[in-house]
């Protein structure tokens, strides 16, 4: 399983890269106007970064909590990519609300790891 899943998590970091060089040589070739191409290049590259780093937390042995962390960063990205295709509307509002709470919080918790630390080492 953790082969399959370093697979996965290698697969999706590539197309997600790939997915970035489109973008930027798109935006480019269309003189950096926003078009609908450019907003779902990028949704899909956020999409398959996060699906990436979701794999990546599955296929390591982490403490619980680290991984909690490394899957709500992965959800986040997801969500972010895949409200870039829905209109403006509730559902749109509230997955925008999700994952700025996700950002937030998840920071939050690396913020307060660190600073609970007496070494002070920074991330």
């Amino acid at each position: 399983m953790t082969t399959l899943l370093r697979r996965l998590c290698v697969a999706s970091f590539v197309a997600a890269l790939l997915g970035i060089a489109a973008l930027l040589l798109f935006d480019a070739l269309s003189r950096l106007q926003f078009t609908p191409l450019h907003q779902h290049l990028g949704a899909l590259a956020l999409m398959l970064i996060g699906a990436s780093y979701i794999f990546l937390q599955f296929s390591m042995r982490r403490p619980r909590n680290e991984m909690l962390k490394g899957v709500l960063l992965g959800t986040a990205f997801l969500l972010w990519g895949c409200e870039q295709f829905l209109p403006p509307s509730s559902l749109f509002t509230v997955m925008d609300s999700a994952v700025i709470t996700i950002f937030v919080v998840d920071l939050s918790l690396i913020i307060l790891e660190h600073l609970r630390r007496r070494d002070h080492d920074t991330p």
